[in-house]
């Protein structure tokens, strides 16, 4: 195997131990059998050359790091999906105005969300600070 090879195994061999990730779905306010089906997924492992590589532990750790830094992008997603499930399933229109307003959909609850998660980072409030001392040495008058 080559480097680019090696290196992409060490970033997915990184996953958190299973045993880790069980908890924190079991944590999670989902149903049991949703719970189930991410505990599944921590089983998935491949073969790659010869080495046992757990992707689906990695794919979970992934998954609950960007719902716990981008809650707001996660649900503006969910919201679009259930949106469009529900066109979906309006006999007639549903099957012609779905496939068009999905993508619109999905993309605007993506960057509503990612708007408000971006404005409320840690880093954007460090930057008002920063502004605001800046802002108290500026001469008055």
């Amino acid at each position: 195997m080559n480097g680019g090879t090696e290196t992409a195994l060490a970033l997915v061999e990184m996953a958190p131990p299973k045993r880790i990730l069980i908890e924190k779905i079991e944590g999670l306010n989902i149903s049991a059998d949703a719970k189930a089906v991410l505990c599944d997924i921590t089983a998935i492992a491949i073969d790659v050359g010869g080495r046992l590589i757990q992707v689906g532990r990695r794919i979970i750790a992934f998954i609950l790091d960007l719902v716990r830094s981008y809650p707001n992008t996660t649900f503006g997603l969910v919201a679009a999906l259930v949106v469009s499930a529900l066109i979906a399933s309006v006999p007639i229109m549903g099957a012609v105005l779905a496939p068009l307003l999905t993508p619109l959909l999905v993309a605007f609850g993506v960057a509503k969300g990612a708007l408000v998660d971006l404005a409320h980072t840690p880093l954007a409030r460090r930057v008002r600070e920063l502004e605001d001392q800046f802002a108290n040495l500026a001469p008055r008058g």
